[in-house]
């Protein structure tokens, strides 16, 4: 594709001695430049794209995109953000597969991939095709043995675009993705109109890369000008304010105030799930979800007012939720324990609010002679003034506390244990083993009949990263390990 062309649909003015150079890829990154590419120089945390220059033109740019002036050169393209120029050449590039595809944007803190989830269900109840881009980077349209995306929600646009277009044309319609406070404030969605943008609720996380929580919530409400219609939680004080503040029409939620859907009649089955009512300014809507919580119900009820808002049928979104066997590393239990008279649970809580909602939830079901057993750590190189909040809410919420290491990255874990166990100040039903495999035996090896075992923090996760590096690690295999090793023998 020639140079002017992908300028043009970018919305870059191309230098005329450039408009004819026949352009073969594009990337931000100068190792991977290769003949006839673009390259685009991004303004890092840590380093300047625009040092690379002579690297990647070495390597065979030919034509270099720039935002600082003193970098002008013949073969330079200057635009006012880099950030936003590769996203939108990326699109170009690609074919501008944005324009093909209708887009449901979800942001927040947590449940964000809750939502996508239960809202893919829904589109495969009525066999619309639909595909997921988040966390859990499930989508068949993702390259196999590709594994650069799975460290971030919302992929860099190096792959988002190519991505976008294979589900373009392999017939995808929909795509449903978890917008990250990291990719709307980097640009990454610059080229991507959203039909839908919903916000689930925001507390304190991502402040090793938001300078406050006021840059964390402003990255989030970016979201909501790239929307035809925002489904807001105004249970959350942020999502008041996202609804006071969105340019886009917006629908809210609320499980306590008046609201354009509402959950009332919230009925708990424990571990089998919860059933509420959502009353909608004109109908009245009773669906049941097989993940257990309090929070499944904001969860629920928001794909649910997703899918009305988008005219689906409610027989169609009742049976979708009757179908849904909940999300990977969600509240996800462990089948192997059962009948060996006590349940284990894997989830993904690693902030301070979902910690909490985490321990409230399984408190609520269980019964008065149970155990909550929580294992648990905090990562590396992250927020350490959130460690020992952590460390607090884990052992003044939870029977009996089992601290260790999760991503400890760069640090020292012991470190790391440390600043979670400054938050612990008269309880003393905890125990530390920094090993998390040796960990998860001793909750397994000692568990007592009854105890709900939950380990928290990995989720989804199949790696730990640590000092080394990125090395393979997958809670649901170490339990099989474990059945193997107590239970196995006994048949």
């Amino acid at each position: 594709m020639k140079l002017l062309e992908i300028c043009e649909k970018a919305e870059i003015k191309c230098p005329k001695h450039l408009e004819n150079l026949e352009i073969e890829g594009i990337s931000s990154r100068s190792y991977e430049i290769k003949k006839n590419y673009v390259f685009v120089c991004l303004n890092g945390t840590r380093v300047d794209g625009h040092s690379y220059i002579d690297a990647a033109i070495l390597n065979g740019a030919v034509a270099v995109v720039i935002e600082n002036e003193n970098f002008l050169c013949e073969n330079t393209i200057l635009v006012d953000s880099t950030r936003v120029a590769l996203a939108k050449m990326m699109n170009a590039f690609c074919l501008e597969p944005t324009k093909d595809l209708r887009f449901i944007g979800v942001t927040g803190t947590n449940g964000k991939t809750s939502v996508t989830v239960m809202l893919k269900n829904i589109f495969d109840e009525i066999k619309h095709p639909s595909e997921v881009i988040g966390t859990l980077n499930c989508s068949s349209f993702s390259k196999v043995n590709y594994d650069s995306t799975a460290n971030f929600t919302t992929p860099d646009p190096e792959e988002l675009y190519p991505l976008l277009r294979r589900m373009r044309d392999g017939g995808v319609k929909t795509v449903i993705m978890e917008a990250s406070s990291h990719a709307l404030k980097l640009q990454k969605l610059a080229p991507i109109d959203f039909e839908i943008g919903i916000f689930t609720n925001l507390t304190e996380d991502h402040l090793d890369f938001h300078t406050c929580m006021e840059d964390y919530f402003n990255s989030k409400l970016c979201l909501f000008d790239k929307c035809k219609v925002g489904i807001i939680n105004v249970d959350d004080e942020y999502g008041k304010r996202i609804a006071n503040l969105a340019p886009c029409e917006i629908k809210t939620c609320s499980m306590e105030q008046d609201a354009d859907f509402i959950a009332t009649e919230t009925e708990s089955f424990g571990e089998s799930g919860t059933r509420c009512k959502i009353k909608t300014q004109s109908d009245v809507f009773e669906t049941f979800c097989n993940v257990p919580g309090h929070f499944s119900v904001m969860n629920s009820m928001q794909a649910c007012a997703c899918a009305l808002e988008l005219k689906i049928d409610e027989n169609d979104i009742r049976n979708a939720f009757k179908n849904f066997c909940g999300v990977k590393g969600r509240l996800e239990k462990c089948v192997l324990f059962e009948g060996r008279g006590f349940a284990a649970f894997i989830d993904y809580a690693h902030t301070p609010d979902a910690l909490l909602k985490l321990l409230n939830t399984v408190n609520s079901f269980k019964k008065a002679e149970q155990r909550t057993v929580l294992v648990f750590g905090c990562g590396g190189d992250r927020e350490r003034q959130k460690r020992s909040v952590m460390g607090k809410i884990a052992t003044e919420n939870a029977d009996f506390v089992i601290i260790t290491s999760d991503n400890p990255r760069s640090e020292n874990p012991n470190l790391i244990i440390n600043d979670i166990l400054s938050g612990i100040i008269n309880e003393r039903n905890f125990a530390v083993i920094p090993d998390r495999k040796n960990a998860i035996e001793y909750a397994i090896a000692t568990a007592r009949v009854g105890d709900i075992i939950i380990l928290a923090g990995k989720g989804h996760e199949n790696y730990e990263i640590n000092a080394l590096g990125k090395i393979h690690f997958d809670e649901r295999e170490i339990l099989q390990e474990m059945y193997k090793k107590y239970y196995e023998k006994e048949k």
